[in-house]
């Protein structure tokens, strides 16, 4: 694509939009938009013309025999001074473009990173608090287990003292106390929990 006679690809115009909304932010976007619409324009109004009057004044002066020869010769070296400048401004704009592209891919890089480094350490902080919450729960659950057992075997000690210091009647034999142990815990397949 050409503009002013500067050759600029899709992808430096979409370098220099992504530039002009971190700059200018979305809200302002749009009026600067239509203000560099409206140079554009007039630039392209103002080329125009000048290439039109530089036609003319050749034309006026192949007509007219040479007499216009002065005005010729000021118009090609106007002519030639504008293309020098368009090549300079050019020039200035790949250079430019190259930089905002460079800086550009650097910056990626950089967040790239930035974000792989923020995304291990969280990775490795979760990963640490739920090996410890994982320890907790462990911990927690073979205290309840032993606290149980222990009331368990109280219970039946209380059951078998109580038992033996009821006097039993002559002739009858003692009823059976029944006194189980407490339940084995039961694995739940897969994570090592208990229940």
């Amino acid at each position: 694509m050409s503009f002013l006679g500067i050759d600029i690809g899709w992808g430096e115009i979409l370098i220099i939009l992504i530039v002009a909304l971190v700059v200018v932010g979305p809200e302002k976007l749009p009026s600067y938009a239509r203000k560099g619409a409206r140079f554009v324009r007039n630039i392209q109004k103002v080329t125009t013309n000048l290439t039109g009057q530089i036609s003319k004044a050749i034309n006026l002066d192949d007509e007219e025999g040479g007499k216009a020869s002065d005005f010729k010769k000021d118009l090609m070296a106007a002519k030639k001074s504008l293309e020098k400048d368009v090549a300079e401004l050019k020039s200035s704009f790949d250079e430019q473009a190259k930089v905002i592209s460079k800086t550009l891919d650097e910056g990626t890089k950089d967040v790239s990173q930035s974000l792989k480094q923020s995304a291990n350490e969280i990775s490795s902080t979760l990963s640490a608090q739920v090996n410890e919450i994982k320890t907790t729960l462990d911990a927690q659950a073979e205290a309840v287990s032993k606290t149980v057992e222990a009331g368990v075997r109280e219970t039946a000690a209380s059951i078998e003292q109580a038992t033996a210091e009821v006097p039993v009647p002559a002739g009858a034999s003692a009823p059976p106390v029944m006194v189980s142990a407490p339940p084995e815990p039961t694995v739940i397949a897969g994570n090592g929990d208990t229940n």
